[in-house]
């Protein structure tokens, strides 16, 4: 056993303290010679002594061991030899200990030093911030992209944005990994992305900032690409009949490049003619419609935000959509806070609200479903207050949920495709948004985020 030669060296010196204290009490009690019993004392007192020293040279380099792990100092040199074996047995053990801490602390080193190296080459940039704003670590991407230095405070963020402080600072995470874009001064689109760890009862939040310019712009390309295709189309679709048809109108009454005469027009030529010019007509208002809904896609009026009791303005909202083709068909479950009050435009928000009313209405309507239902649910949190509205609806397939967004996009037949890409827009143009949300089986939900 290690430490047996600790428990003996005890045992001896209580049992030569324990022979004292007899022999002493003896030799008082027989009243034998005074000198004696002196004698006797002063052994007791050396023995008490010797057992009290070999526990202070433990207990000091014990403590001196223990402070040295508490510093993070394993450079103790404790002594190999003392002449004692028992002290001996547990300097050794301490030595191992401190050893294997040393060992520890170089192993934890070398890993800090290599993470710390990843980090720093890392395209994206990192940095930390204390719960006073102050910035503790930051790698030279984010040096770069942010202008911020270790210690600054992230007040300096104000000249990227006056909101990027705060979003940083007062961003919940208790739900997921938010994100915002923000841009600088010099153009770049930064994707700013938060998380949070917990150190000695104080809470570092974690941002990564990466610039995604080239591909918000590679996406706004593809969006241009796409635009023009489905402008293009619609275009051609009213144009080329109306080309057409004019084109079979001019050769009833021409012949040989020159106009015919009035007795040569017959009733059939009339009525191919009337026939001609209506659908011309039917084109030339579907062309009109089409810019129409265009000019009101690139025109959006500038937002008024104020004050709007979210409750109300649901309620207005549910009972205009009461006038939908089937809309009373429809069972509708609403879990609407009595009072939510959101800082945002009325009427834009109601033309936001009132499309994707119509939306479900149609979805729930134009196919044979046993128990339509449409669910609107308000959430409002210190942050951030959402309004889902959902149905039970056929889903949108996986192709189509991307390009649901693209102004003209439609899969109706009378569809414009003007209106869910006019109320994304006029959500991104309030600081809010509107998202599909991840296909769940027999369910159609888009959420509209307002700040």
């Amino acid at each position: 056993m290690a430490n047996k030669h600790f428990y003996r060296a005890i045992l001896l010196r209580i049992l030569i303290i324990i022979i004292l204290s007899g022999a002493l009490a003896g030799v008082l009690l027989q009243r034998h010679s005074l000198i004696i019993c002196f004698l006797l004392l002063i052994l007791l007192v050396a023995a008490v002594f010797n057992i009290i020293r070999y526990f202070n040279n433990i207990n000091r380099w014990i403590s001196f061991f223990l402070l040295g792990i508490e510093n993070e100092d394993t450079t103790l040199k404790i002594p190999s030899k003392t002449g004692n074996k028992s002290i001996d047995d547990v300097y050794k053990g301490m030595q191992r200990l401190n050893e294997l801490f040393r060992q520890t602390k170089m192993e934890i080193s070398s890993q800090e030093q290599y993470f710390r190296s990843v980090i720093n080459q890392s395209a994206t940039g990192l940095f930390s911030v204390n719960e006073k704003g102050r910035v503790i670590n930051i790698n030279p991407a984010a040096i770069k992209l942010t202008m911020l230095q270790e210690y600054h405070h992230v007040n300096m963020l104000q000249d990227i944005d006056n909101s990027l402080p705060g979003f940083i600072l007062n961003t919940s995470l208790s739900e997921k990994q938010p994100s915002a874009i923000f841009e600088n001064r010099h153009g770049q689109k930064l994707l700013f992305k938060l998380s949070a760890i917990k150190i000695k009862d104080q809470v570092i939040k974690l941002v990564a900032v990466s610039d995604i310019t080239k591909e918000l712009d590679s996406r706004e390309v593809d969006a241009w690409i796409k635009l023009a295709r489905t402008l293009s189309h619609e275009i051609m679709n009213n144009i080329a009949p109306i080309t057409t048809l004019s084109q079979v109108i001019s050769g009833y009454y021409t012949k040989n490049q020159k106009a015919i005469k009035p007795d040569e027009v017959d009733k059939k030529t009339i009525n191919n003619t009337i026939k001609a010019l209506a659908v011309i007509e039917e084109r030339s208002t579907g062309l009109l419609n089409f810019v129409e809904n265009y000019r009101k896609f690139t025109k959006l009026p500038e937002p008024r935000l104020t004050r709007v009791d979210l409750s109300v303005l649901l309620e207005n909202n549910i009972m205009a959509a009461s006038a939908f083709k089937g809309f009373n068909l429809i069972n509708i479950n609403k879990s609407i806070p009595d009072k939510v009050v959101v800082l945002t435009d009325e009427k834009l928000l109601s033309q936001v609200i009132t499309n994707l009313l119509k939306n479900a209405t149609e979805a729930l309507t134009l196919t044979t479903i046993e128990n339509p239902i449409l669910s609107i649910i308000v959430k409002a949190s210190n942050n951030q207050t959402t309004i889902e509205i959902k149905n039970n609806g056929p889903v949108i397939p996986p192709e189509l949920r991307e390009q649901i967004f693209i102004p003209f996009f439609t899969t109706k037949k009378e569809g414009s495709g003007v209106g869910l890409s006019l109320s994304k827009q006029i959500m991104l143009s309030m600081g809010g948004d509107i998202v599909l949300t991840p296909d769940k089986p027999q369910e159609t939900s888009f959420i509209i985020k307002l700040n």
